[in-house]
């Protein structure tokens, strides 16, 4: 694997024990997958604002606007 940096310590990942190197795989893989997650947040966050606009512009017309107390729809 090479060198891993832990609290400004460099280790030689080939002289970790087995365990020591699966738990390394482990965290690089977390680690891969939480920068993804944080992409995908990004994406999504985003496409929010864009529906969200969408919806202002195009469909929340002025004859739309409740005049009275109505119970949220949960579709």
């Amino acid at each position: 694997m090479g060198i891993i940096t832990v609290d400004e310590v460099k280790y030689d990942t080939e002289l970790l024990s087995s365990e020591g190197n699966d738990i390394l795989t482990h965290l690089m893989q977390a680690d891969k997958a939480l920068a993804e997650a944080a992409i995908t947040m990004g994406l999504m966050k985003a496409a929010t604002v864009q529906l969200i606009s969408d919806l202002k512009t195009n469909h929340l017309k002025e004859e739309a606007i409740a005049t009275e107390e109505v119970e949220a729809n949960e579709e």
